[in-house]
C-alpha cells in the first residue's frame, strides 16, 4: 500500500510540475507577445516619422528606379529593435500577378519543383478567375492564410513565400519591426499608406493593416527583396 501510495504521488507531482511548467511558459509568450507589439509599433512610428521628417526637408524623390528598403535600429527602454520599411512595389501581389512570376515565387523562394511550380501558378490565376471575388485583384484585404485554400498551397509553402507578398491593397509601405526576447525573435508588422494620415492620431500616415507578433526564423533577413 504505501508503495502504490508513494507511486500514486509521485505520478500527481509529476503532473502538477509539468502543468505549472506549461502554464509558466504560456505566459512568456503572452509578455513576449506584449512586448513585441509595443515596442514593435514604437520603432515602426520613430522610424514613420524620421522618415516623415526626410520627406518634408527633401520633398518627394523624383527618380525612376525602384524605391529603396530602409532600415533603422531604435532602442526603447533596454529593448533594441530593428526596423525595415519595404515599399509594396518590392512585393508581389498574387491577386494580380501574372502566372510566370508566381511561378518563379513558388520555385524560387518557396523551393518547389518547376512543374509543380507552374501546376501552383496556374491553379491561382484560374481560382483569381473563377468567380471568387475575394481573390480577385481590388477585393478587400485577404488574410494570407486564406492561400491555403488553393490545392497543392499548404503551411511549408506559406511560410516559405509569406514574406514577398504583398497582403493589402491600400498601403504604400510594409514595416516590419524585429526584436529578440526569451531567447527568440519576433516581428510585428505593420502596412501603411501616407495618404490620409490626418485623422485623430494625427500622424501623417494611416495604418491599414496590422498582424499579430510571431516567432520568426532566419528568412527575416531577406524579407522584401526580390
Amino acid at each position: 500500500m504505501v508503495v502504490w501510495f508513494v507511486a500514486a504521488m509521485s505520478l500527481l507531482v509529476v503532473g502538477i510540475v509539468s502543468e505549472v511548467r506549461v502554464d509558466t511558459r504560456m505566459a512568456q509568450t503572452h509578455i513576449a507577445r506584449a512586448k513585441a507589439m509595443a515596442a514593435g509599433d514604437g520603432a515602426i512610428h520613430l522610424l514613420l516619422s524620421r522618415q516623415a521628417l526626410l520627406r518634408e526637408a527633401q520633398g518627394t524623390p523624383g527618380g525612376t528606379g525602384p524605391e529603396p528598403v530602409l532600415e533603422a535600429g531604435f532602442m526603447l527602454g533596454e529593448q533594441p529593435v530593428q526596423v525595415r520599411m519595404v515599399p509594396v512595389s518590392r512585393l508581389l501581389d498574387m491577386r494580380s500577378a501574372p502566372a510566370e512570376q508566381l511561378m518563379n515565387l513558388f520555385a524560387g523562394p518557396g523551393a518547389l519543383q518547376r512543374e509543380d511550380a507552374q501546376r501552383l501558378a496556374t491553379a491561382v490565376v484560374q481560382l483569381r478567375g473563377g468567380g471568387v471575388a475575394r481573390f480577385a485583384a481590388g477585393s478587400k484585404p485577404l488574410a494570407v492564410e486564406d492561400w491555403l485554400q488553393v490545392p497543392g498551397f499548404d503551411r511549408a509553402l506559406l511560410d516559405a513565400v509569406r514574406d514577398h507578398l504583398r497582403m493589402d491593397a491600400e498601403a504604400a509601405y510594409r514595416l516590419d519591426a524585429v526584436m529578440e526576447y526569451d531567447g527568440r525573435r519576433w516581428l510585428r508588422r505593420r502596412w501603411v499608406t501616407l495618404q490620409g494620415g490626418s485623422d485623430a492620431s494625427g500622424f501623417p500616415w494611416r495604418v491599414t493593416r496590422t498582424e499579430a507578433p510571431r516567432v520568426l526564423d532566419d528568412r527575416i533577413k531577406t524579407a522584401g527583396a526580390r
